[in-house]
C-alpha cells in the first residue's frame, strides 16, 4: 500500500524554533491523552505508587486516607508532567518520530532560520515596532 503524499507548506518563523517537525499545531487535551506512549503510562503509574507508599509510611495515625491523598497529588503531578511532555512532542520540541508516523505532519511547518553568529546573536525587533534612531534619541 503506497503512502499518501502530504501537502506541506513552509513559513518563516523567527521566534518559533522547534527541533523536530510539528505534528499538531494546536493539540487539545483529548489529542494529548490519546497520544500518550507506554512510557508515559508507566511514569504516571510509578509516581502514583511512589506517592502512595510515601503517604502510607508517613501517615501514622490514619495511613489509608493519607496514602490516598498523597497518591491523588502524585497523579495530578504526573498527569501535568506527562501532558506537557506529549504536547512538546506534538509541537516538535521533543523527539516525535512515532507521532509523525501515527498522525502525520501538520500542513504548515516552520522553515528553519539560519543563526549567523551563535556567540553574539543579533536581536531581531518585532515587526510592529519602528526601528530606533539612536542619533536623535533623547
Amino acid at each position: 500500500m503506497a503512502e499518501e503524499q502530504q501537502n506541506v507548506q513552509y513559513f518563516d518563523a523567527k521566534y518559533l524554533d522547534p527541533k523536530f517537525p510539528i505534528v499538531k499545531a494546536d493539540p487539545t487535551v483529548d489529542d494529548v491523552v490519546k497520544g500518550m506512549r507506554t512510557s508515559d503510562y508507566l511514569f504516571v503509574s510509578g509516581v502514583m505508587a511512589g506517592t502512595y507508599a510515601y503517604g502510607f509510611l508517613l501517615g501514622k495515625p490514619v495511613r489509608g486516607p493519607t496514602a490516598v491523598m498523597c497518591a491523588s497529588a502524585g497523579f495530578t503531578f504526573a498527569m501535568f508532567h506527562t501532558m506537557q511532555s506529549v504536547r512538546s512532542r506534538f509541537l516538535g520540541y521533543r523527539e516525535n518520530d512515532r507521532e509523525v508516523r501515527k498522525y502525520g505532519l501538520a500542513p504548515l511547518q516552520p522553515r528553519r532560520m539560519e543563526i549567523y553568529d551563535k556567540r553574539n546573536p543579533v536581536r531581531q525587533a518585532m515587526l510592529t515596532k519602528p526601528a530606533i534612531n539612536w542619533d536623535t534619541y533623547s
